[in-house]
């Protein structure tokens, strides 16, 4: 898909709408997301996490594959500044959270971020659709770490903010991964946001 320069003001516009929104709903803003206060997230803010040998052991994604989606998406790093994380410019990537667990991780919870596009085409446009025991693989140098979906919910801005700790934080999680995405567009900005949470396979 050929993207114009009327896609990408789109993008950033949306981008903007769901800061806005965020804002309004109260919290600290990651992108379109929110993030914990407190302690725990302070340490998070900053990029400052310890990793065990057997964390180090799993590497930064570099894709992730959605079989059940026909999604493949390559996956970059991306960092928060300023209490902000946006996920990738480019729809057809997804952002993984640096600050979160790597994906193998035996505790933490690995965060991937990415846009839907309400024309379409975005990496993260169908993320809803996923069910319970659909596999989703994230590719690394060190090789494919498989997960497994367990439920996904759709929250209010508000309700995400509410529930930003279980989200975000690193003291918990127990390795799994957590998709987000931007979902029920009203004409004007996205109302709500899609979380699917996956286990580690054994």
């Amino acid at each position: 898909m050929k993207r114009t320069k009327l896609t990408r003001y789109l993008i950033a516009s949306i981008t903007g709408l769901q800061l806005l929104v965020g804002v309004l709903a109260g919290g600290s803003v990651i992108g379109a997301f929110l993030v914990p206060s407190g302690p725990s997230a302070a340490a998070v803010d900053h990029g400052v996490r310890s990793y065990t040998e057997a964390e180090l052991s799993a590497g930064a994604p570099m894709k992730l594959l959605m079989p059940a989606l026909k999604i493949d998406a390559p996956v970059v790093p991306i960092a928060m500044v300023n209490k902000s994380l946006d996920p990738p410019r480019d729809y057809l990537e997804v952002g993984w959270w640096n600050a979160s667990a790597k994906p193998g991780a035996a505790q933490g919870q690995t965060v991937i971020t990415g846009h839907t596009l309400h024309t379409g085409g975005a990496s993260m446009n169908n993320l809803g659709e996923l069910q319970r025991g659909n596999k989703v693989d994230v590719v690394t140098k060190r090789g494919t770490i498989r997960y497994a979906v367990t439920s996904k919910v759709v929250y209010s801005k508000k309700e995400l903010s509410q529930h930003s700790k279980e989200l975000f934080a690193q003291d918990r999680g127990d390795g799994r991964l957590v998709l987000i995405t931007c979902s029920d567009w009203n004409g004007s900005y996205y109302e709500t946001n899609t979380v699917v949470f996956a286990k580690l396979k054994a």
